[in-house]
């Protein structure tokens, strides 16, 4: 494949999407769950001689959970975006190359071009 070729396993991408998804799934009270972790820790240290403003440190570094949640949800709709729309591309191109006499490989395939 040449520099200027691209070659994308549908399934594998869209997999990954899944996979991706499945991970932002898993982040879905990131921001609530950093904030009680945060919380509760500041609790526990408050004891002599005791590390004060978590609380602060907690409101400071919530907005940055909450864009990690955001980002892994938007990485996962544009892994499987991607995957739906080269699918939808090969299918429409398909005729069009598999009519002509040049040696192409099938579409999403990458083993070697047939005989003719």
């Amino acid at each position: 494949m040449s520099a200027d070729e691209l070659e994308v396993n549908v399934d594998d991408a869209h997999s990954g999407g899944t996979a991706s998804e499945e991970a932002a799934a898993q982040l879905r009270d990131l921001p609530a769950d950093f904030e009680d972790l945060a919380l509760g820790v500041g609790e526990r240290m408050s004891k002599a001689p005791g590390v004060e403003n978590w609380d602060v440190f907690s409101e400071a570094h919530s907005s940055h959970m909450e864009k990690v949640k955001e980002h892994a949800l938007t990485l996962a709709g544009n892994i499987q975006s991607g995957a739906e729309e080269v699918s939808s591309t090969d299918a429409e191109s398909e005729d069009v190359y598999n009519s002509t006499d040049m040696p192409m490989r099938p579409v999403n395939h990458t083993g070697p071009l047939p005989q003719q």
